[in-house]
């Protein structure tokens, strides 16, 4: 009966991280470029296999598999990144950038380049150096290293990512994808990191001067999400309320010597 306690709690726990889920996406409705998570969880029949198969040889007792320890109910099993597209909006400025077509801007930290990360957000602007650069103040990388320009009001950008200044090209976005951006690592501030991937270079980008991506993030859909995962965190409540009333009675009735 306790066992059934901690199954049903397993289960809450994952309606929690839901929540801190979906509250997230939420936060992050008006932020350029974000792109929403799901949590994903795992049940227990998965969790049950994974264990068999982490034990790895057959035990000579009557050839029983030793399964260790395991959980009885649900846990979550990834928070994955959905990577669809968001609107484009037009913003008139000269430094904000989106890309139509799939694939990352690629940043890199002035004070150690080799720090290398990616990201969908385009609201860009030039530093004292002439540096295009984030808010975070990591510079844009182009295919000959970090991007400068002389005038933020006098350059223009074609949809390959070329820079054109005063007639002349000056440089060129590099524009990065991956064969599977699933396993990309979510940073914070709207940055990724490639753990295992190498990433390709985008031949034709489809990037968008003076426009921002916006976030694929559908409110209703999300309010629509937060109160199935509240209704469901509820009856999980429900559910422990009537367990404990069944041990009270397993222990102060059943359990009573007369």
């Amino acid at each position: 009966m306790i066992r059934g306690i901690y199954t049903t709690v397993s289960g809450m726990n994952v309606q929690i991280a839901r929540m801190d889920t979906l509250s997230n996406n939420l936060a992050n409705i008006n932020t350029p470029g974000f792109k929403k998570d799901r949590t994903l969880a795992e049940p227990f029949t998965s969790l049950l296999q994974l264990s068999i198969r982490q034990t790895g040889a057959v035990s000579p007792n009557n050839g029983r598999v030793p399964l260790g320890s395991t959980n009885l109910g649900a846990s979550v099993k990834q928070v994955a990144t959905d990577f669809s597209p968001g609107l484009l909006r037009e913003t008139g400025n000269n430094t904000d950038f989106a890309l139509s077509r799939p694939g990352f801007f690629v940043l890199a930290d002035p004070e150690n380049e080799d720090d290398i990360y990616y990201t969908r957000s385009g609201n860009f602007h030039l530093d004292e150096n002439g540096f295009l650069v984030n808010d975070g103040g990591y510079r844009v990388i182009g295919e000959n290293g970090p991007l400068q320009i002389s005038d933020s009001e006098k350059f223009t950008v074609d949809e390959n990512g070329s820079i054109t200044e005063n007639e002349n090209v000056t440089g060129k976005f590099y524009i990065a994808s991956f064969n599977d951006p699933g396993s990309l690592e979510r940073i914070g501030s709207n940055l990724y990191r490639a753990r295992e991937q190498e990433p390709e270079q985008v031949a034709d980008p489809g990037l968008m001067q003076r426009f921002l991506e916006g976030s694929n993030v559908e409110p209703v859909e999300e309010m629509m999400h937060m109160i199935n995962v509240a209704r469901a965190y509820e009856t999980g409540q429900k559910i422990i309320q009537s367990q404990d009333g069944l041990l009270d009675l397993a222990i102060n009735k059943v359990g009573v010597v007369r």
